[in-house]
């Protein structure tokens, strides 16, 4: 008795810090992300994406996310935009779709956006690669993601042995990770930003929405400090093509190209000659 007791305290354990499917949690998620820091860590990503990525050219935008986010689609200027997700509540998506597996065509998208979608998924290395194959050769990749070393990523683990709540359940990626993982896929990082530099806990006074921000958070963006919570890659596919020779627009014409009739005698003649 005793030690199933003890192995049922293990197992326990051990699935605390076990990341779930997005399907199953993205109803938590969602009414985490509408708390005070998660309207927090949205409106700082917002800002970033606006001031740098909103330009982006190309005219189809995908969007995989935690939550509906319609103001962060709203940001982009592409005719076409998109938001996938595993699971429905508003009816704001365009379709759901589980991320391993998009029902897009390969090299369809022109800007492709994975807001948090990696670190919550089971698997990111399939998801990665799955976003990979729907972006064009040329496209840019979007990735969002919470710094292993800023306050979320420090708390996770503290957190999910006192918690069981969804949002300290994520995979603790580090750039330098992402980084190779987009480097066997093609793409070539251009730019790396980071923000939200407020606790993940407190009150409304202390986790700031909107306004001005505290000297903390300009100080850190100021430097670029590495300390924020989290992280964006920008990243560009590119696709080596085999070098090839100038194309002929005509079939060169062998020397004995046709022949000519005259009565009952069949003479072959020399098309250099003509």
């Amino acid at each position: 008795m005793p030690l199933k007791l003890i192995s049922s305290a293990a197992h326990n354990l051990v699935d605390r810090f076990k990341v779930e499917d997005l399907a199953s949690t993205s109803a938590d998620l969602r009414y985490w992300l509408e708390s005070d820091f998660g309207r927090y860590l949205q409106a700082r990503e917002l800002e970033v994406l606006q001031h740098h990525y909103s330009g982006l050219p190309g005219y189809r935008f995908l969007r995989l996310g935690l939550s509906e986010d319609t103001q962060t689609l709203d940001c982009f200027k592409h005719i076409h935009r998109l938001s996938l997700h595993p699971s429905e509540i508003n009816g704001a998506h365009g379709a759901l779709a589980n991320y391993m597996e998009l029902p897009l065509m390969s090299e369809t998208i022109d800007v492709m956006l994975l807001q948090h979608a990696l670190e919550f998924s089971k698997t990111p290395r399939a998801v990665l690669a799955e976003a990979s194959r729907v972006v064009m050769p040329g496209g840019h990749l979007l990735l969002c993601l919470f710094n292993p070393y800023g306050p979320m990523g420090m708390a996770k683990f503290p957190m999910q042995l006192l918690s069981d709540k969804p949002q300290f359940r994520f995979h603790n990626l580090r750039l330098g990770r992402l980084t190779d993982w987009l480097s066997l896929l093609n793409f070539h990082v251009e730019r790396i930003d980071r923000g939200a530099y407020n606790l993940p806990f407190g009150n409304q006074s202390q986790v700031e929405q909107t306004g001005d921000k505290s000297r903390w958070e300009k100080w850190g963006e100021k430097i670029r400090l590495p300390m924020g919570n989290f992280y964006m890659i920008h990243a560009v596919k590119r696709v080596p093509r085999g070098i090839r020779g100038p194309g002929k627009a005509w079939r060169a014409a062998t020397n004995k190209s046709y022949r000519v009739t005259e009565g009952l005698k069949s003479t072959a003649v020399d098309s250099n000659r003509l």
